[in-house]
């Protein structure tokens, strides 16, 4: 269950906050509740910002994206703790969530999140294949390509890769203006080792959102995996630094790695032993960081 509920919840979650359709407006010391909350996730600090979220919901219950929010914190957070505590919370993430999609049946994002929740989570916790598949139903008949899209998360998580891109095509026809699709569809190439798929499918993303974080990050990720564009992959990678980023995008540390990559494959040993270097100062546990710098005789 751990390792699903990362990948689900950690990988696939949308990062923008819907909006309360038609709730009151919320107190300030509950916008600064929920503001906090947010700034701890994108720390990936999950059980402060479940004590936050916590807070913010308390002091506007009637907030369907508090509650949303408060739900995907004590979801990271159980993935964290292993499997005796993650089921001791799985509770309180489904009735969060279930919380969020009561108080506002139009937060899609909300019924996306409960989707992933039965999808991941064992049925002694409520876990249903059934209850994921009409969810995903209800978020495409209101949003045809957020829905597509879902439906090739929930595909991806279950090793159906073919499935799951025809899934991400159906969304970028669906709505071309999105990025999320293309940045999936490169995702898949990556996987594929098919290079310049991959970045025909970024460059598809970039030209929607020129400043899309996932998306620049993966074209550096792309040319320190494929040793192609090396130039545009260092340019994307110096400048994902610069761009504000959500608890779902790529953290620092696996930004530093990837730089120190293509420096190498640029013959720029010692920069790129830096960066490693910098990467395992942000996340010792970084094994690709660890072994690079091993490699270089760090």
């Amino acid at each position: 269950m751990r390792a699903r509920l990362i990948l689900l919840l950690a990988v696939f979650l949308a990062a923008i906050p819907a909006a309360a359709r038609g709730a009151p407006t919320p107190s300030v010391e509950a916008t600064g509740f929920f503001a906090k909350g947010r700034a701890a996730m994108r720390a990936h600090q999950y059980e402060e910002a479940a004590s936050w979220l916590e807070k913010a919901a308390a002091a506007a219950p009637e907030r369907s994206e508090y509650h949303q929010w408060l739900g995907r914190a004590l979801g990271l957070y159980a993935a964290r703790a292993g499997m005796a505590k993650g089921l001791r919370l799985a509770g309180r993430v489904r009735s969060e969530m279930e919380r969020a999609v009561a108080l506002d049946p139009a937060n899609l994002e909300a019924k996306r999140d409960l989707a992933i929740y039965f999808t991941a989570a064992p049925a002694v916790v409520g876990g249903s294949k059934d209850k994921a598949r009409a969810l995903v139903a209800e978020i495409q008949a209101r949003d045809p390509a957020f829905g597509w899209l879902t439906e090739g998360d929930l595909l991806v998580a279950a090793d159906k890769i073919t499935d799951a891109t025809a899934c991400y095509a159906k969304s970028a026809r669906s709505n071309p203006a999105r990025p999320d699709a293309f940045l999936r569809l490169a995702l898949v190439a990556q996987r594929d080792k098919e290079w310049e798929r991959a970045f025909s499918h970024l460059d598809r993303a970039l030209a929607v959102s020129p400043a899309h974080p996932g998306s620049v990050f993966q074209v550096g990720r792309t040319g320190a995996m494929s040793g192609q564009q090396l130039d545009r992959a260092e340019a994307a990678l110096r400048r994902y630094f610069t761009l504000p980023s959500d608890y779902d995008d790529p953290p620092p540390a696996a930004a530093r790695f990837r730089l120190g990559q293509v420096l190498e494959k640029r013959g720029d040993r010692a920069a790129a032993k830096a960066e490693y270097e910098a990467a395992l100062r942000l996340d010792p546990q970084n094994k690709g960081a660890r072994a690079a710098l091993a490699k270089l005789g760090g």
